[in-house]
């Protein structure tokens, strides 16, 4: 994989992302690997040496890395606390690595830290992929260090947080770091999933990216007013759309707004590979903002 530095980012900025030192080592599959889609994950090794990423599209990465290195200070001269421990497990034939970033002996409480969108929590609970995460160190930490973690939480540092927002909306977070409590699955349900993944990811064709994969936002018809910047009114069905517009009053139009396939556009790493997004009419060929500044 070759890195390329379109937006012309600091030299010392592109350097920090280029000496980025993790590796899986032999391991077959990271936890964040098992957990990504298996077309995705497929598409990254068998082009790995073909594909091209530019440091513009590190930036959130580097910054998680930064804040992860930063909070490690909490576990200074701490014998109660194990911190960016790294453990692998052998499981059904295959070999598998993660590195939680907390674990409290004293009371076992497991900690992984994100630097992340706000909107992450916005409709309350805990993102279904940190649970996956989360709950797969757990069942590691039980296979290879005998210790049950008894509670489980994200520490969520959010990036975009707004202290406008915060005091408007009450489903906003309050602050900018919130811990997120983190629902423990029983050992033999996590085991189940880690079989059923790793059936996924070794299937001789993998399977295509699901809507959920790929942060597919449905196709609307907005009510539009004339004057007006912003919809009047969302609608999926353009029947119940026009249906409602039949009860406004004169000024009004309906503007259909396409789907998006938001992670295949914006976010994959394997998109210029992948045949599925090849043929998806939502793929316009629009191209990053890196290629199209300075292609």
């Amino acid at each position: 994989m070759s890195l390329t530095n379109k937006l012309r980012l600091p030299e010392p900025i592109v350097q920090a992302i280029i000496n980025d030192t993790y590796t899986k080592g032999d391991a077959d599959f990271s936890v964040t690997e098992l957990l990504s889609p298996p077309q995705l994950a497929r598409l990254r090794r068998d082009h790995a040496s073909e594909s091209v990423e530019d440091a513009s599209d590190r930036i959130w990465s580097l910054l998680g890395q930064a804040v992860h290195s930063v909070i490690e200070r909490s576990a200074t001269n701490k014998d109660n606390i194990m911190s960016e421990t790294t453990l692998n497990t052998n499981f059904n034939g295959m070999k598998i690595k993660g590195t939680f970033d907390s674990l409290t002996i004293s009371d076992l409480e497991l900690n992984d830290y994100k630097v992340t969108t706000v909107w992450k929590l916005i409709g309350g609970g805990c993102p279904i992929e940190w649970e996956q995460q989360v709950n797969i160190y757990r069942w590691m930490l039980e296979r290879e260090k005998g210790i049950l973690v008894k509670q489980a939480a994200v520490i969520a540092i959010w990036r975009d947080w707004s202290v406008r927002e915060a005091t408007r909306r009450t489903d906003y977070p309050q602050a900018q770091a919130a811990r997120v409590e983190v629902p423990l699955w029983d050992l033999a349900t996590t085991e189940a999933f880690v079989a059923a993944r790793l059936a996924l990811h070794m299937a001789a064709e993998p399977q295509a990216c699901s809507d959920e994969d790929i942060w597919a936002k449905p196709s609307k018809w907005a009510i539009m007013k004339k004057g007006r910047a912003s919809a009047v009114r969302l609608f999926e069905d353009q029947a119940a759309a026009l249906d409602f517009m039949g009860t406004l009053g004169s000024g009004h139009s309906l503007e259909y707004r396409p789907g998006q396939a938001t992670r295949c556009e914006s976010y994959c790493p394997a998109s210029a590979y992948c045949a599925q997004w090849q043929n998806d009419p939502r793929n316009k060929g629009i191209s990053s903002v890196a290629d199209s500044l300075f292609s």
